[in-house]
């Protein structure tokens, strides 16, 4: 298996970039059965019973206001054990530029095939208890919680300060009525997050930290830091 980074270029755009990438002989000449796509994009999560594929655009730039729905095509990630369907955006020329080259790409949400993981790890805990999951971002955090298997919550969160991380979890904890001596609170990363750990136990009796190869046992990549959980977790679940 081999794996390539890209610096993002500040002079062309996006799907220029993937275009110029994709010409390359070493990946041109090659052949591929299947690309798998993940899309990092804001997103908005519908009960799979209320779900209607032709109202997706609709709500979906209904909930984020500043979609333009000529730039993007809104998308969906199925989630059956969650019961729930995730709506993302794929900026249509960034499509384009993929499909031009892997014709029967298939796209996810990227958070998506992360939760279906931590599901199967809060199923898999041994503690009768409830956990708020924290996924560490670039500009900030995810929280996620299950109930019954089933998706309780999901939110993403922009927090530059420690106060800031601080407020959205403790908020969240106190709305979803969690318990501070019997619940728990997940860290999904391997990262130093030590201040941000010392912080929230103040107010919280419960803190785990679990890493990649905690959370995808069965996933050979699992301890390679330079590929993201989100990638490790469409190996695990889908693949």
């Amino acid at each position: 298996m081999r794996g390539e980074h890209f610096r993002r270029a500040e002079s062309v755009s996006l799907a220029q970039q993937l275009t110029q990438e994709l010409c390359r002989p070493d990946y041109f000449n090659r052949q591929m059965d299947q690309a798998y796509v993940l899309i990092c994009s804001p997103s908005v999560h519908v009960p799979l019973e209320g779900f209607r594929r032709d109202e997706a655009a609709a709500l979906y730039s209904f909930t984020i206001a500043d979609t333009d729905l000529e730039a993007v095509r809104v998308a969906y990630t199925i989630q059956p054990q969650l019961e729930s369907v995730e709506l993302y955006a794929i900026p249509r020329d960034v499509e384009d530029a993929i499909l031009q080259f892997f014709p029967t790409a298939r796209f996810f949400a990227s958070r998506a095939m992360l939760m279906e993981r931590l599901l199967h790890f809060d199923e898999d805990a041994d503690e009768a208890c409830r956990r708020l999951f924290m996924v560490p971002e670039a500009h900030g955090f995810s929280l996620i919680a299950f109930a019954e298997g089933r998706l309780l919550f999901a939110n993403t969160f922009v927090a530059e300060t420690s106060p800031d991380t601080l407020y959205f979890v403790l908020n969240t904890w106190q709305t979803l009525g969690f318990d501070t001596l019997n619940d728990h609170l997940v860290i999904c990363t391997s990262a130093d997050i030590q201040e941000q750990r010392r912080a929230l136990e103040e107010y919280l009796m419960h803190i785990d930290v679990v890493t990649d190869p905690d959370l995808f046992p069965l996933v050979p990549l699992a301890k390679e830091k330079e590929v993201p959980s989100d990638l490790k977790a469409l190996l695990l679940n889908r693949l």
